[in-house]
């Protein structure tokens, strides 16, 4: 079996994105279920993804099947990750760091001097959904906690730092998370 190898996904990858939009679904159902809530929903992400000024990479595996997908959204000097998925097969083996990788290196390549990702707490599962943020933003940033496989830990462990949490920005008590590493010198 060849190696995996990350490429550019094009709207002519038809077959693919079909694949991608299936796991797609699955990876933010758990904690971001109003997000992509159905087949629809994820195709139009898929193919927002393919816009001017953006990057749509996905990861094959050995027979050339989808096993991750990454979208960046690009500017001058900060680009902003939206979104990442890997397919729950194949997640916790690394894919997910490695497309994290190839955009900042194209981000890089590009001349920008940071990378930015966000993810949400709409099921209130982390510690930043239970307290009020408007009263004690600064402890949102002490003590954080959230289960093993939400994304929060995914970024902190990617090397992201926390750098901000936004309160009600997915709705009422549901804040968003946001992330940010500097990836020059």
């Amino acid at each position: 079996m060849a190696s995996r190898i990350v490429v550019d996904l094009i709207s002519s990858d038809s077959d693919r994105i079909d694949l991608i939009s299936v796991f797609l679904k699955q990876c933010f159902q758990k904690y971001a279920p109003s997000w992509l809530p159905d087949n629809e929903a994820c195709l139009r992400q898929l193919y927002a993804s393919l816009e001017t000024g953006r990057h749509s990479r996905v990861m094959l595996d050995g027979d050339a099947n989808p096993i991750g997908w990454i979208g960046a959204i690009t500017d001058t000097d900060t680009w902003e990750i939206h979104p990442i998925a890997v397919s729950p097969s194949h997640q916790r083996k690394g894919i997910g760091k490695l497309l994290v990788n190839d955009i900042e290196n194209l981000a890089r390549q590009s001349g920008a001097v940071s990378v930015w990702a966000g993810t949400s707490d709409e099921t209130h599962s982390t510690s930043f959904s239970r307290i009020d943020l408007y009263q004690e933003p600064k402890k949102c940033f002490e003590n954080i906690q959230a289960p093993n496989d939400h994304p929060v830990n995914f970024w902190l462990k990617t090397g992201y730092s926390l750098v901000g949490v936004l309160p009600d920005e997915e709705g009422l008590g549901k804040p968003g998370i946001h992330f940010a590493k500097r990836i020059v010198g």
